[in-house]
């Protein structure tokens, strides 16, 4: 036992000399996600809409009602996000729809604004690219649903007059129509009304920011084991049997490395929660973090070991420095994206989500999301006590198989 010791005593002495350079490789990793996450954050939060639907808007005469036509519905909010009305003469109009420049032309015949006051309903034109993409074809359903809800509204005016006249109130007509003028308006005014409203979370009780952080901080501590290989990596065969005969056997020189990875790991992920915590206090983003208690250092030691083990295990399974590193990012970033780190479960294919319940990851971004709330699950907590002991059992049978 005591040559034990002093076997661990020097590993863990290495380790501390390698620390500043581990600590170099692991800065330019957060550096490298931060920027990634905060493009994420600009392309997910920004405010414009991701699909532009210009429409060209072409009159037949010159008309005050159309452009006060054009400006209401241009300011309705579901409107003017995503679509954008330019009134243009014929030939510019037509221009724009062949080249591309616009996802429909609205051709507003002579006499047509004042056949919506007078009755006449003299109709619109509406013309679609022949290789319509996604603009044309979103507009189209639009104008398609919007001709439906016209039809129904002109059935039910000559509904009402065939039933006033049956029954013979046609002295009331005025006001039944009214009544259902006022109506369908309400209903196509009205966003309310059009839909039942149910507010659902991808990330469930926490937000976006919080889910994010949280996956993240699991990619990271994943990577970081990509500069752990010399603290975790094997002995060579020839060292390994010299170690056994003097009395260190299989298993006390894998727990003596991977002690020294999980000594490594901890100290390299307090040394950046301390300094990214500085900064988030300086920049006054404090509260993007999650509060510090004895809940959440249970919460961070039971993911710092399970992760430390499963790297243990993955360069157990390499036994070579460059297929180590290799593996190790690819089948974290894997893991991680079957788990819902890159993006949330639920916007994944179902079997991508099947893939996903019985990975690691998934419930170490549970564990982490879980520092934002009461407190990590007791089923999420026995999960990753089982998957720590699996990995470390196959770490110690896959170097007793390779020493025998």
């Amino acid at each position: 036992m005591r040559n034990t010791l002093v076997l661990w005593r020097l590993e863990l002495k290495r380790t501390f000399m390698l620390m500043p350079a581990m600590l170099i490789e692991a800065g330019m990793l957060l550096l490298i996600l931060a920027a990634i996450a905060f493009g994420v954050g600009k392309l997910l939060y920004q405010d414009e809409s991701f699909v532009q639907i210009n429409v060209a808007v072409i009159e037949e005469e010159e008309n005050p009602l159309t452009e006060l036509a054009v400006n209401y519905v241009q300011g309705m909010e579901s409107i003017s996000k995503s679509c954008k009305f330019t009134i243009v003469t014929k030939e510019e109009g037509f221009s724009m729809l062949e080249n591309g420049k616009a996802a429909a032309v609205i051709y507003l015949p002579e006499g047509m604004m004042e056949g919506i006051l007078n009755g006449n309903n003299v109709p619109a034109q509406i013309f679609f690219p022949e290789d319509a993409g996604i603009e044309s074809a979103l507009l189209k359903e639009l104008a398609d649903t919007g001709i439906q809800m016209l039809r129904v509204a002109q059935a039910e005016i000559y509904g009402v007059y065939d039933t006033a006249k049956t029954f013979g109130a046609l002295d009331r007509i005025s006001a039944l129509e009214s009544d259902i003028d006022m109506y369908n308006l309400a209903f196509a005014l009205d966003r309310l009304a059009l839909f039942k409203t149910q507010h659902l979370s991808a990330t469930g009780n926490l937000t976006f920011l919080q889910y994010g952080i949280a996956s993240g901080a699991i990619f990271f501590l994943l990577l970081i084991g990509m500069s752990c290989y010399p603290m975790m990596q094997p002995y060579p065969d020839s060292l390994r049997r010299q170690l056994k005969r003097s009395g260190i056997g299989i298993g006390h020189q894998c727990f003596g490395k991977w002690l020294c990875g999980l000594c490594s790991m901890a100290l390299s992920s307090l040394f950046f929660w301390l300094l990214v915590e500085g900064i988030m206090a300086i920049l006054g983003y404090s509260a993007w973090l999650p509060e510090i208690g004895l809940r959440q250092m249970r919460t961070a030691i039971i993911i710092l070991i399970c992760i430390a083990t499963l790297i243990f295990m993955i360069f157990q399974i390499a036994n070579s420095g460059s297929a180590a590193i290799l593996i190790l990012f690819f089948v974290s970033t894997l893991m991680v994206y079957f788990s819902g780190g890159i993006l949330p479960s639920v916007f994944l294919p179902k079997a991508a989500q099947s893939i996903g319940k019985l990975l690691p990851t998934t419930y170490l971004i549970e564990a982490a999301g879980s520092m934002y709330l009461e407190g990590i699950k007791g089923k999420t907590t026995g999960i990753l006590i089982l998957y720590t002991f699996v990995f470390g059992a196959a770490s110690y049978g896959i170097r007793r198989r390779g020493s025998a």
